[in-house]
């Protein structure tokens, strides 16, 4: 009798351990700073309402000095796939009132590299631009950069703003609630931060 009640309560135990291991387990993702050698993170959520199966709709923003820079960010989604899998696609920012983002581009400027910071900028309500989904569910490297394993929330994207002249990458993970903007090549950062200025 003891030994069929000691078999039964070990074949619990080893469903009830099966059972665990077939829930999904959350990603569990590298810690990464907020700021590093070339990128630079923000808040960001979902915009309640404003979202679809195809456009995503984010909000963001970034608290620096006492001063949180407002916009919102809306892309298009697109599958990446080819030999070398991207997807092309288009978004825009836009305006958010009361924002001040005097502090987010003194940041930007250090990370993008650029020579100074817009001053009085020609604002407007939304800043189209088109871009290229280099990758999804990839994770950061605590270093920098982005990696397929071990997978993660994260989707990259490059921007071209402006003519397209201006490119910068902005990459986006709403399950951890960041954004970032991170550096393409030093010599668009004039670009990026005037363009960017125009809407944050």
């Amino acid at each position: 009798m003891k030994i069929h009640l000691v078999m039964t309560a070990l074949l619990v135990t080893a469903l009830s351990a099966g059972c665990q291991k077939e829930e999904a387990q959350p990603i569990a993702e590298p810690q990464v700073a907020a700021f590093g050698d070339g990128w630079l993170m923000f808040s960001l959520r979902p915009a309640d309402g404003a979202s679809s199966e195809t456009v995503k709709r984010y909000q963001a923003a970034y608290v620096a000095d006492g001063k949180t820079a407002r916009f919102d960010i809306e892309l298009t989604m697109a599958r990446p796939s080819g030999k070398i899998p991207v997807a092309f696609t288009k978004g825009k920012f836009i305006a958010v009132p009361n924002s001040d983002a005097s502090g987010f581009l003194a940041a930007l400027q250090k990370t993008l590299e650029a020579k100074a910071t817009p001053s009085n900028p020609i604002r407007v309500a939304e800043l189209p631009f088109s871009a290229v989904i280099l990758g999804e569910h990839v994770s950061h490297s605590p270093n920098g950069g982005f990696a397929v394993k071990p997978p993660g929330n994260w989707t990259t994207t490059k921007l071209f703003l402006g003519d397209g002249s201006s490119e910068v990458f902005l990459n986006l993970n709403p399950v951890l609630g960041k954004g970032e903007f991170s550096i393409k090549d030093p010599e668009y950062g004039d670009g990026v931060l005037q363009e960017l200025a125009k809407v944050l």
